[in-house]
């Protein structure tokens, strides 16, 4: 379910049903595959009006998935010998 959608046209074919008033993508390829934490074409308010751009995209995390992942991080790296600083580790799972 996480590669439910593609584009396969243009920028023109999101831009225009979206009304978006400036195009920041550049060139576009086709993407066969828009999958959830990777870069997609989404059209959002910036400055007062609707601009098509590239964001990483998706249902956010819940903070308890957020957590999670840390503690796995912050694991690993003590098992290597490392003290890791947690609260950094928590602020690279959140972007």
């Amino acid at each position: 379910m996480c590669n439910l959608y593609s584009i396969i046209k243009g920028q023109g074919a999101i831009i225009a049903p979206t009304r978006a008033l400036r195009d920041a993508t550049g060139n576009l390829p086709p993407m066969p595959g828009v999958f959830p934490d990777y870069t997609a074409p989404v059209v959002a308010n910036r400055g007062g009006s609707r601009e098509l751009c590239l964001m990483r995209w998706g249902m956010p995390s819940s903070q308890k998935a957020l957590l999670d992942a840390a503690t796995k991080r912050a694991d690993k790296l003590r098992a290597t010998g490392n003290e890791p600083e947690f609260k950094k580790l928590l602020r690279m799972e959140q972007t």
